[in-house]
């Protein structure tokens, strides 16, 4: 993937050395501001509650993952063919975080509608700390000119691996007897670090100098979805019955598609020479 990348940069490159002699001016601006994470899933369970013989797990609110955006910045520089046409090369760095939100549920021992005992159960909340993410993206940009100007600009955009400080992570606690088990969402394919995606935005200029600009604008990215899976981890030890619906919760909860997609509106200068 980074060599086809190369190749088509390089390309490119080589397609843009006579217009850059002909180049019009190039801008360089920086940014920085909030992020709002576009991703929420709420995870349901296929075949309806996960049970076993005399023992069903009843979902009463089912668990989520949302993503929680934080603080961004980001430059691009614009090499402009016209007046107000140029390709814009851009590099942005969002801080990005995982939140579990728990469910309830009731453990029930018996026959179905007239159990012996039933046990309160919850899904704890938790944190998943994912380290800044950085796409990078080349750009199409188009800019009206004028002391005041509307720019739009948008294209392809390539991230690296998403790394976090642990995976995410649903943990099991039952209120009324040990049932300590934790669920880590984990990657389908661990080979599948690359994301592949896009950026759109509009820009708004305003001129308070010769060269310089203030600048504000709204933008977002997309990219492809992770697939993720579950995996169990027993914090004591379980019984027989506890271990089945161990078993099937992990078969039946549906995967989490993580998709690191994220808006930003932020504030900034820029400087055309």
């Amino acid at each position: 993937m980074r060599t086809i990348i190369r190749t088509v940069l390089g390309a490119l490159g080589l397609a843009l050395i006579p217009s850059i002699s002909k180049a019009q001016g190039v801008e360089v601006a920086v940014f920085t501001g909030p992020a709002i994470a576009t991703y929420k899933q709420t995870l349901t369970y296929s075949g309806g509650s996960p049970q076993v013989q005399l023992a069903r797990l009843n979902v009463k609110d089912s668990p989520t993952l949302e993503a929680d955006g934080g603080f961004a910045i980001g430059g691009a520089l614009t090499l402009f063919l016209t007046n107000g046409f140029g390709i814009e090369g851009r590099i942005d760095s969002v801080d990005v975080d995982l939140q579990s939100f728990g469910g309830n549920y009731t453990l029930e021992l018996g026959p179905a509608g007239s159990p012996v005992s039933s046990l309160p159960v919850t899904l704890g909340a938790g944190d998943t700390d994912l380290k800044r993410v950085r796409p990078m993206s080349l750009n199409l940009r188009v800019q009206s000119q004028g002391r005041v100007g509307i720019g739009l600009s948008g294209g392809v955009s390539y991230m690296n691996k998403l790394d976090a400080a642990a995976n995410p992570t649903l943990t099991v606690a039952n209120l009324s007897a040990s049932f300590p088990v934790t669920l880590s969402a984990t990657p389908v394919n661990p080979e599948e670090t690359k994301h592949i995606g896009a950026n759109g935005g509009i820009t708004l200029q305003i001129k308070i100098a010769k060269g310089f600009a203030f600048v504000a604008e709204a933008r977002g990215f997309a990219f492809k979805k992770s697939e993720l899976k579950w995996e169990a981890t027993a914090g004591g030890t379980l019984s027989a019955t506890q271990k089945a619906l161990l078993d099937n919760i992990i078969v039946q909860l549906e995967r989490p598609s993580f998709t690191p997609g994220f808006w930003t509106a932020r504030g900034g200068i820029a400087f055309r020479f």
